[in-house]
């Protein structure tokens, strides 16, 4: 996460996050993501993922083996809040996400995995950052 990284949302709260990979993987590698703010951890059932125009569950991403996550793209975590959030306001960002490395099977079944995690206190903008580059060949 950078100082960039939180932004007001229709439903709440929005994270993007880079990948936590030096190239890009299919969005079926995303094992796992979970956000907390302010300590209260999220449910992942109630987390959304925001990615090329395309939205999707948590538990749904595994399925994604079609969508292509860009090291210049960011994943943007939709974070539901009962009230909407206020642009300027600092809230503590606690976000990890687990990766499954697709072309580093170490047995049938069983791949090398990636873990990683971020804690910061955050201010909201208003905006959602959205990654700047548009790799070769992508549409924008």
């Amino acid at each position: 996460m950078t100082a960039e990284s939180l932004s007001a949302h229709p439903d709440g709260l929005a994270v993007s996050l880079q990948i936590p990979w030096y190239r890009s993987l299919w969005l079926s590698s995303v094992s796992d993501v979970s956000v907390a703010i302010d300590g209260h951890e999220i449910p992942g059932e109630d987390l959304r993922v925001e990615l090329d125009g395309k939205s999707f569950r948590v538990a749904d991403l595994r399925e994604q083996w079609d969508t292509l996550w860009f090291v210049q793209d960011r994943l943007v975590v939709v974070v539901p809040q009962d009230a909407p959030a206020t642009p300027g306001s600092t809230v503590r960002v606690d976000a990890a996400i687990e990766l499954r490395l697709p072309y580093m099977q170490i047995a049938p079944e069983v791949y090398v995995t990636n873990h990683a995690s971020n804690h910061r206190e955050l201010t909201v903008h208003e905006n959602p950052v959205r990654g700047e580059l548009v790799p070769q060949g992508k549409d924008s």
